[in-house]
């Protein structure tokens, strides 16, 4: 984010809704309309998630923030407000209040730096936001979304973690109907790209799960941590798409861990817990299982729900006395209970020794022995030996091993790492408008993918002469 021009950052959220609006087709269509301005991109437009655990957010509790330079933040503020109320205008949705944000200046503050990573893991409220925001000389407008948005502002600073999101979106008159996203070719895409892509398919299921099911203008979002090579799933799109933006994000690089602020187990924050089990796992109703901690905060439950497969599994086969970490968003819980950790993610520290009964040794021939018979003590099967001795207690193996355990990809929570990836902090390649949206049916920057090169890059075909 060099340059002489200071950046203008505009954040929306809540513009979102399960009748057919998207925070991030709005932000696609604000981009151009600031492009078209004459503003430069300041980066790559930012896919900000937020707190998955918070209640009122509309699935994936996501803020957009686009960079400028070269536009005065008055005139940003005053077309992003403009098109917000153009956008949500037709709808009418309880509980929706979009919310528009405008920063001039660098965005890490210290206060929103901290707005930001109290937001990845607890419950900010509007006063406060505000309250930054005023300090900030910031310019808002808006109910509810104004949270998110200002949370969102100060995200993906140097050194943060990223990856990057090509999404597609719906021409208009086909919002509401079925999509045409051809699982095969998009398992062909997959197979032809680098290990660098994930949480695209459920392959237990053999579900597309980038193309999402709902009546909003999503077409298929495809992610990853090699922007050039997400333009080949394009193959799979068998509906010309309205337009395409390459975000830039947090998402899936537990930003909530790494970042958040540490946070107590109370309704709606995400935290993170180490603790022993207590007791045998409960497997519940639904293949559900609920695992008692003793932690540092007093006893929790750690609850394993099936959509979470294998994590449920793999609780199931926790014992007594095992050393465990576990993140998740806690949920209400009936007064003087535990609070209720839903789990996203497992990491098995140190596993207790496990020990079960067996048959002595024989002392004559060193072979194990067997029961002669209730009351009969025990018989040697080599030698004929007999004792009336007690069962022994031997070490028995585990069918677990210490690591990293999360749900299968595909079913990963927006900010949730998938265990094999490595984070990165690389600057992405300076962003040319070409390089960022495509109004066309090809994605921006649209060309074979290029072999090798640097996995952290933003897409690098030829550069064209114009924008």
């Amino acid at each position: 984010m060099g340059g002489g021009e200071r950046v203008v950052s505009v954040a929306v959220d809540d513009l979102d809704s399960p009748w057919g609006g998207c925070s991030t087709h709005f932000s696609g269509l604000l981009l151009k309309r600031l492009l078209d301005l004459g503003a430069e991109p300041a980066d790559y437009p930012l896919l900000v998630r937020l707190n998955p655990g918070i209640p009122w957010k509309t699935r994936g509790n996501a803020a957009i923030v686009i960079r400028v330079r070269g536009l005065d933040p008055k005139l940003v503020f005053e077309e992003a407000v403009s098109l917000a109320l153009e956008y949500a205008g037709w709808r009418s949705e309880a509980g929706k209040a979009p919310g528009v944000v405008v920063h001039e200046g660098i965005p890490w503050t210290p206060r929103l730096r901290l707005l930001y990573r109290l937001s990845l893991t607890s419950v900010t409220t509007i006063d406060v936001a505000e309250r930054i925001l005023g300090k900030e000389g910031a310019l808002w407008w808006g109910g509810r979304g104004v949270i998110g948005a200002s949370s969102a502002i100060a995200a993906l600073a140097p050194g943060d973690d990223y990856t990057w999101e090509l999404i597609a979106y719906r021409r208009p008159e086909l919002w509401g109907t079925d999509r045409c996203v051809d699982l095969e070719k998009a398992l062909l895409a997959e197979a032809r790209s680098p290990p660098c892509v994930f949480n695209n398919f459920d392959l237990w299921k053999g579900e597309l799960t980038a193309a999402p099911s709902g009546p909003d203008p999503v077409l298929a979002g495809f992610r990853g941590d090699c922007p050039e090579h997400l333009n080949i799933y394009s193959i799979a799109l068998c509906e010309e798409p309205h337009f395409w933006v390459l975000y830039r994000s947090n998402q899936h690089t537990d930003a909530h861990v790494r970042l958040g602020i540490e946070a107590p187990p109370r309704p709606y924050n995400y935290v993170s817990i180490e603790g022993t089990v207590t007791g045998r796992p409960e497997v519940l109703p639904g293949s559900h299982v609920r695992v008692y901690l003793a932690t540092s905060w007093g006893r929790v439950q750690a609850l394993f729900f099936s959509e979470s497969y294998p994590l449920n599994r793999v609780a199931a086969k926790l014992l007594e006395g095992d050393l465990v970490l576990v993140h998740g968003s806690v949920r209400p819980s009936d007064p003087g209970s535990p609070p209720v950790v839903a789990v996203d993610k497992l990491v098995v520290r140190r596993l207790a020794r496990s020990y079960t009964a067996a048959a002595p040794i024989c002392p004559r021939c060193g072979r194990r022995m067997k029961s002669a018979g209730r009351g009969k003590g025990y018989k040697c099967p080599r030698c004929g030996f007999r004792a009336m001795a007690k069962p022994v207690m031997v070490e028995a193996p585990r069918d677990l091993v210490p690591g990293v355990y999360t749900p299968r990809e595909g079913r990963l929570r927006h900010l949730t790492s998938p265990p094999s990836r490595r984070p990165q902090s690389g600057p992405p390649a300076p962003p040319r408008p070409h390089l960022i949206a495509s109004w066309n049916s090809k994605p921006p920057g649209y060309d074979p993918p290029v072999s090798g090169g640097d996995r952290r890059q933003g897409p690098h075909p030829p550069f064209s002469s114009g924008g």
